[in-house]
């Protein structure tokens, strides 16, 4: 139910934002690409309690302008962590663990609010909404030669969930960058997931036309 629900809410956003205004998207500002990379940390919520590790994250997005300092669009974005398998093992001496990787797809709607007076530099905050999908490697933990699974305490599924953050917009010709710290808030079966992510990317802006 919550992953019909999720997709649903993103697609309707999704049509939303890109039907708002498309004269002023086609005639002011066309629709740019950005591929970023970064950092996540788990900081609330049973990624933390299970003792998960910062780890990798990327997205590529497109955003198109509906109104004036107000972009709208659509981010696919993948976070791997890894468990802090040396922070088991010292809560629990003489044990190792190995797995249970964990893997989570985002699909959510990206709405950039941009500040300040036009210039090469500016700062922008960003919300949206989306679909999230976790995928978990199985666990194991061995004691005395024993080996047992190890089970973490977070669901594999599919959620909806909320973000918000903030950054700079550095603007070139042909190229830009977008740095960002965004926190994601996802509505879990059990307790809810937290992220804080550290971003920066490349924008792509489309070549202009020749006349």
């Amino acid at each position: 139910m919550r992953s019909r629900v999720a997709f649903a809410t993103t697609t309707l956003m999704l049509l939303l934002a890109v039907s708002v205004c498309p004269v002023y998207a086609q005639k002011n500002a066309p629709t740019y690409l950005t591929l970023s990379a970064g950092a996540s940390w788990p900081v609330g919520g049973p990624l933390k309690d299970s003792d998960y590790k910062a780890g990798l994250t990327i997205a590529g997005s497109f955003r198109t302008a509906i109104a004036k300092d107000y972009m709208s669009g659509l981010e696919v974005g993948y976070t791997w962590l890894t468990l802090d398998t040396g922070k088991l093992a010292s809560k629990t001496p003489g044990a190792t663990y190995s797995g249970g990787d964990l893997g989570m797809l985002s699909v959510t709607t990206e709405n950039d609010y941009i500040l300040g007076a036009p210039a090469d530099v500016r700062p922008f905050i960003n919300l949206g909404l989306g679909y999230f999908q976790s995928f978990i490697s199985d666990a194991t933990v061995t004691t005395t030669g024993t080996s047992a699974t190890y089970t973490p305490r977070v669901y594999e599924g599919a959620f909806f969930g909320l973000h918000g953050g903030a950054g700079l917009l550095v603007k070139r010709q042909r190229l830009g960058l977008r740095l960002e710290a965004v926190y994601q808030y996802i509505f879990s079966v059990g307790d809810d997931i937290q992220f804080l992510q550290a971003r920066g990317g490349l924008i792509f802006y489309p070549r202009k036309p020749v006349s």
